[in-house]
């Protein structure tokens, strides 16, 4: 059971990073996220509804949880819109495993704070930086274009700020917040700033069209959809299995990047993307 759920939990995300790059371009980076963000912050409200004992936990929880959510949510809303915007201009196939090297970050952290750095660890976070570069260089590409050039620098920037609020979300929020309040928490922060960014433009916060609204609501149930299968597969007290299989959710994206979309990649670049994952893999083990 475990195993079946980290893989649904790697499949939701994996879509969701897929068709969150249609979205972005079709609604705009800022736009998609608000309306995809709003349907899981009203599926979350509803949890926390009928759940007395995670209403208790937030009313028991200290104020440093909350600044430490905060902080997390904050990063991990940067990280969004990065990642929105570098798959609205970018190859997903590239993109998506790019960003989920942000274990490298959240692990050099770990030692920075006195962790212990095993051999799974060491390893993962040497196949990651072999395979980083690799999946920026594209010689097939000739003169890359600006906006390919743009969305990997974005889709860096999302894995720093991903490694960084999953950090601290895991080290200094989750222990006093819980999982649900920890992550309804994190979507309140993101409407709010989201509020604030098309506050200027009124036009932004009307309903996409029918077609896409389709679209968006499927992005909003699909990624509440994985953080639910991954926090069930935790219930079954296989933690580690079922972290290091969601983490495929980025083999997913560039999985449908190239049989959707017919994305091409050059062979380093396919070296790259698995060198990279592979790392990512071993670090999750380690953690």
């Amino acid at each position: 059971m475990a195993i079946l759920l980290g893989l649904m939990a790697a499949l939701c995300w994996g879509t969701t990073d897929f068709l969150g790059g249609t979205a972005a371009r079709a609604l705009g980076v800022r736009r998609a996220l608000f309306f995809s963000q709003a349907i899981g912050f009203i599926g979350l409200s509803l949890a926390i509804l009928f759940l007395p004992a995670v209403r208790a936990q937030m009313a028991m929880a200290p104020a440093s949880a909350w600044l430490w959510g905060l902080a997390a949510a904050l990063s991990n809303f940067l990280a969004m819109l990065a990642l929105m915007a570098a798959l609205a201009h970018g190859k997903a196939a590239l993109v998506a495993p790019l960003t989920a090297t942000y274990g490298v970050i959240t692990t050099l952290l770990s030692l920075l704070t006195g962790e212990a750095l095993g051999w799974w660890a060491l390893a993962g976070l040497g196949l990651c930086f072999i395979g980083v570069p690799c999946t920026v260089y594209a010689p097939d590409e000739g003169g890359a274009s600006a906006a390919s050039r743009t969305s990997l620098r974005l889709a860096m920037a999302a894995a720093l700020f991903f490694g960084l609020g999953f950090w601290l979300q895991g080290r200094l929020a989750l222990p006093g917040l819980g999982t649900t309040a920890t992550l309804w928490l994190l979507y309140v922060t993101n409407l709010l700033c989201l509020t604030g960014l098309l506050a200027g433009r009124p036009g932004e916060f009307r309903p996409p069209p029918a077609s896409l609204w389709v679209l968006t609501s499927v992005i909003g149930v699909v990624s509440l959809c994985g953080f639910g299968t991954l926090a069930l597969g935790a219930l079954t007290g296989a933690v580690a299995v079922v972290t290091v299989l969601s983490t495929l959710s980025g083999a997913v994206t560039a999985a449908l990047g190239v049989v959707l979309r017919g994305e091409r990649l050059s062979p380093i670049q396919w070296f790259g993307i698995v060198t990279a994952l592979a790392g990512v893999l071993l670090l999750r083990i380690e953690g």
